[in-house]
C-alpha cells in the first residue's frame, strides 16, 4: 500500500469518526470537538486492523495523532519495521 492509499483510507476514517468532511491532511485534529482519547484508541485499533501492523507503546504519543500526515507517517514507519 502506497502513501496515497494510506492517506485516502485514513482520511475517510477520520472524517467519518470526527464528523467533518472538511478535514485535510494538515488539520489539527485536537481542534475538532469530537476529538477525544476514545477516538485515539479507536484509531489505533483501526490502524492495526486495516494496515496489518501493531502500534507499539512507544508510539502512544499524541504528536503521532495530531493530524493525518502524522498518522500516515506513523503507519509507514511501523510498516517498515514489520
Amino acid at each position: 500500500m502506497n502513501r496515497d492509499e494510506i492517506k485516502d483510507k485514513l482520511l475517510e476514517y477520520v472524517r467519518e469518526k470526527l464528523q467533518s468532511e472538511e478535514i485535510t491532511e494538515t488539520t489539527q485534529l485536537e481542534s475538532i470537538n469530537e476529538f477525544s482519547s476514545i477516538f485515539v484508541v479507536e484509531l489505533i485499533l483501526f490502524i492495526e486492523e486495516n494496515f496489518d501492523l501493531e502500534v507499539s507503546y512507544e508510539d502512544y504519543n499524541m504528536e503521532n495523532y495530531s493530524d493525518v500526515t502524522s498518522i500516515i507517517d506513523l503507519v509507514i514507519r511501523n510498516k517498515e519495521k514489520s
